[in-house]
């Protein structure tokens, strides 16, 4: 009996591992189902993977570069002196200092002109006594001469000096009005803001009309002066020009010509020129160095990978990536090879994706997937 259960028992066994085998051999065979090692496919061809470059949005720059050392300067600056003539009685302003538009920076002594003021106002007033007279006299002669009691050249002289009076009057109002004048002129203002930079006039100094008693710069804007030789003067204005400065060698400033000299200096032979700051920097001050960097530089196209670039025939061009996964070919132009990279130029733009590494395996009908992007 147990011979026959142990028999029974190894059949069964043999019986299921046969059913097992089948089941593994010809259960799966359906020709949906994908082996492990088929590729998966996208709609239009093969997905591969790809490196990818980002164009930066610096371009290659080609060209040459001339240095001229000068000094910074402000665009706008004037000699401040008297109107009138006469001795500085005090000095209200130091090398240095901000003044606004009205503030008082020297004054005179007033003495004289307070002198003058009185002697205008007199004679002022005798004027209009004399012309007072003269109206009353030209108008007594008037009736007078209507009851024929004076002569017509009588009347005619009265009128006449009554013309005169009236001329007179308004002569003294005139040098009144100019002595008040010269004597708000003893009070050196300043007519906008400004800072003083220099000052050359000190209390107890006489001066004369128009001495330069101080030098205030008006405005922030700020400019370098440089001098140019003879050879570079009829080009620098088609140059681009950026400014450094010898105390703050990492700041850098971009600038435009302003002003050139159309005159050369008799001793050294070079022209001034003037090259206006176009931004402003609280690190500046006037007088510093600085130093005009004059380029005359192009731009040659974008610097890539050169495994970036694929051959289409007797042209060259690269891959560009699309957000969708697609690719398309761009043309471009090798201006220069390098040891790793190369300068072309073409339809790429800064920020554009391109194939940098597997362009041989890259055609129009392939979809791509980054796997790397610089």
């Amino acid at each position: 009996m147990k011979s026959r259960v142990a028999t029974s028992a190894a059949i069964l066994g043999l019986v299921a591992a046969g059913a097992a085998f089948a089941y593994h051999n010809f259960g799966h065979t359906g020709e949906h189902e994908p082996t492990r090692f088929e590729p998966t496919l996208a709609p239009n061809g093969t997905e591969l993977v790809v490196r990818a470059f980002t164009v930066e949005s610096d371009s290659q720059l080609q060209g040459s570069t001339n240095s001229f050392t000068g000094t910074l300067e402000p665009r706008y600056q004037s000699q401040l002196g008297f109107r009138v003539a006469g001795k500085i009685a005090s000095r209200h302003v130091e090398v240095g200092d901000r003044v606004r538009a009205g503030d008082i920076l020297f004054r005179l002594d007033p003495t004289d002109y307070d002198l003058q003021l009185r002697v205008s106002e007199s004679e002022l007033a005798s004027a209009k006594s004399t012309v007072a007279l003269a109206n009353a006299e030209e108008q007594r002669l008037r009736t007078l001469r209507s009851s024929a009691s004076v002569s017509q050249s009588e009347y005619d002289l009265a009128l006449a000096s009554r013309d005169v009076a009236a001329a007179k009057v308004e002569s003294a109002e005139k040098r009144l009005e100019l002595a008040k004048n010269q004597r708000e002129y003893c009070h050196l203002v300043a007519d906008a803001d400004g800072l003083i930079v220099s000052i050359s006039g000190e209390a107890g100094q006489v001066v004369n009309i128009g001495q330069s008693v101080a030098l205030v710069t008006k405005g922030t804007e700020l400019e370098a002066v440089v001098n140019i030789p003879e050879n570079r003067v009829n080009d620098i204005r088609a140059l681009s020009s950026l400014v450094r400065f010898w105390s703050h060698p990492k700041l850098e400033i971009a600038s435009e010509l302003r002003e050139l000299s159309p005159i050369a200096d008799p001793v050294s032979r070079m022209y001034a020129a003037k090259f206006r700051l176009l931004s402003d920097s609280p690190l500046l001050s006037i007088g510093m160095t600085a130093t005009v960097h004059l380029s005359a530089y192009k731009d040659i196209g974008f610097c890539i990978p050169i495994t970036s670039i694929a051959s289409q025939g007797d042209r060259a061009s690269v891959w560009k990536i699309e957000e969708s996964g697609e690719v398309t070919a761009c043309p471009v132009e090798v201006v220069q090879y390098r040891d790793n990279s190369a300068i072309v130029r073409g339809s790429l733009r800064a920020g554009d994706k391109i194939v940098s590494a597997g362009v041989q395996r890259v055609d129009e009908n392939v979809r791509v997937r980054v796997w790397n992007a610089k």
